[in-house]
């Protein structure tokens, strides 16, 4: 487990009033990292799935509060989570301010994005200002920096205020949905993912109970939407994914690039998942 001092409390004045939000589950190995970038967030929530190692501790040492996340989001007698989005809910219910940052455990928020949230947060409204940001994503992968990879920017809004009706409507793979009108901008600055050479089993084609979830979901799709969305739009996604990283490795070579088992997980990811639900309609 990471060890680290203390941190010291951030006067209440100079906070940034903004909610942030963090699934957890036995995450103590990497909170910290998560908690230091958001630190001087006035109201930090961890929705956690019962955690037997240091995960809660090192929350109290981040003045974090803690819910736990509700049962009928999780696997019958066990502790894994099967809908993200309905624990996302939770967080987003149980926020204190009107905006809400939503980061994982792995995860954390570079210095510049977080001057640009403490400036939006501190802001008064003024009609027309976006209600919801867009924020790109930056990988680490063993401590080192990928500069090209097929899903950079990837922008997701992970930034947004409570009247924007901000809301997650997937079990996995969370889709963020906004009342209809509502303005979106995008920021500069990323928020950063750290992998490790172990974490590339994430992105394989073949996710055991994850698969399982997402191919259930094809699934209930009536047949219109199960071409459009299932089979024409992973088609679409598989084949950006296999072109821009053969672009990038042309270009780059493998020095700053993501690791090509990463690059061919995700091409394969969607193939895979068209050719269960398919297998999945076919035996209903």
């Amino acid at each position: 487990m990471e060890t680290a001092p203390l941190t010291s409390p951030v006067p209440s004045a100079d906070k940034v009033p903004c909610s942030v939000g963090m699934l957890t589950f036995n995450s103590a190995r990497v909170l910290r990292r998560a908690l230091e970038s958001v630190k001087d967030f006035d109201d930090i929530i961890l929705c956690d799935g019962g955690s037997t190692d240091e995960t809660t501790r090192i929350a109290e040492e981040y003045g974090t509060r803690v819910i736990l996340q509700d049962a009928e989001y999780k696997m019958p007698g066990g502790n894994r989570l099967i809908n993200m989005g309905g624990a996302r809910a939770q967080m987003i219910e149980a926020a204190k301010n009107e905006w809400f940052l939503m980061i994982d455990s792995d995860e954390s928020i570079s210095p510049g994005l977080h001057d640009d949230i403490a400036r939006i947060a501190r802001a008064p409204y003024r009609a027309g200002d976006p209600l919801a940001y867009r924020i790109p994503i930056r990988f680490f992968f063993a401590g080192r920096l990928i500069k090209h990879s097929s899903n950079y920017p990837g922008y997701q809004p992970r930034l947004f205020s409570k009247k924007s009706g901000g809301r997650y409507t997937r079990v996995m793979h969370n889709r963020m949905e906004f009342n209809a009108g509502v303005p979106i901008g995008t920021l500069a600055y990323p928020w950063y993912v750290y992998l490790e050479r172990e974490d590339i089993g994430i992105f394989r084609a073949e996710r055991g109970w994850y698969r399982r979830v997402e191919v259930e979901e094809a699934c209930k799709r009536t047949l219109p939407d199960f071409m459009r969305y299932v089979v024409f739009w992973h088609l679409k996604a598989a084949a950006g994914i296999a072109g821009r990283s053969l672009y990038l490795y042309l270009r780059y070579g493998f020095k700053d690039t993501m690791p090509l088992q990463v690059e061919i997980g995700r091409t394969l990811g969607p193939l895979i998942l068209i050719l269960k639900a398919t297998l999945c309609r076919t035996q209903k």
